[in-house]
């Protein structure tokens, strides 16, 4: 199994592949966050000693501005990561900075009540003291979710790097087959190839260019599934390994379309 890859298959049975994110960039992104957090309190704090100042009236003024300045550094430390993930759909400016992003299992988006669940836990984490607890679960856990994670059912991944115009006008990269025999015909040798659709052939293509980058039983069950639509489109009977049934259907597609 591989645990530094977190895979989704969408309905399109298209899978999408997420590298969790380790334990040492999770620290190094928190460690951010918490220097802006103090930052943000130490400002706070010379505004209301600023404001205690000017108004030089009586302890009770004083007392309210006191008040208020508590309010704010605890609504900052308990809304600073809710405020922000839900911002910028589960990052933080750590996060953003180091590359991160939370989401939620099945690679969906973060929404407010993961987000409220998995920073309250972050208490509990922090015991006893420095994310000690939370770095333990992190180095336990395979997907390395600490505590917060684990009750909200979310899990950090490192952003992809984004696509430009670019990328997307060098065109995929081409599919390497086998080549076929030197006796084969110039006729296909699938039966009833006619009944695939183009749309199957381009799903087809794009498994084999993709499936060096899944892990071992993500490509295996990918490879099963597909070959069985395949043969239950073509009406062929399930045997032989799925892959090379893959690559031979779409070698045999290509014969079709250059007779």
């Amino acid at each position: 199994m591989d645990d530094r890859h977190y895979y989704v298959e969408t309905p399109e049975v298209v899978p999408i592949s997420y590298t969790v994110a380790g334990a040492a960039s999770r620290c190094l992104a928190a460690t951010v966050d918490t220097l802006l957090i103090l930052l943000l309190q130490i400002v706070l704090g010379m505004l209301a000693l600023f404001l205690g100042a000017l108004e030089q009236v009586s302890a009770e003024a004083g007392s309210i501005v006191f008040a208020v300045w508590s309010l704010l550094a605890f609504v900052l430390v308990w809304g600073y990561y809710l405020f922000f993930e839900l911002l910028w759909s589960g990052q933080t400016p750590g996060k953003r900075l180091i590359g991160l992003r939370v989401l939620r299992e099945g690679g969906r988006p973060i929404d407010f009540s993961a987000s409220a669940v998995r920073n309250l836990v972050r208490a509990v984490d922090f015991l006893p003291f420095a994310y000690g607890l939370g770095v333990l679960v992190m180095f336990a856990d395979r997907r390395a979710r600490r505590l917060g994670d684990l009750a909200a059912g979310t899990l950090v991944v490192r952003e992809g790097l984004p696509i430009t115009l670019a990328d997307l006008t060098r065109g995929a990269a081409p599919v390497t087959l086998p080549p076929r025999a030197p006796e084969a015909p110039p006729t296909p040798l699938v039966p009833n190839l006619h009944l695939l659709t183009p749309a199957d052939y381009a799903l087809a293509e794009d498994f084999l260019r993709r499936r060096d980058r899944l892990g071992p039983a993500p490509r295996a069950e990918l490879a099963a599934d597909l070959a069985a639509t395949l043969r239950a489109r073509l009406g062929l009977a399930a045997t032989g390994d799925p892959e090379r049934f893959i690559e031979h259907l779409v070698r045999e597609y290509r014969v079709m379309l250059d007779s």
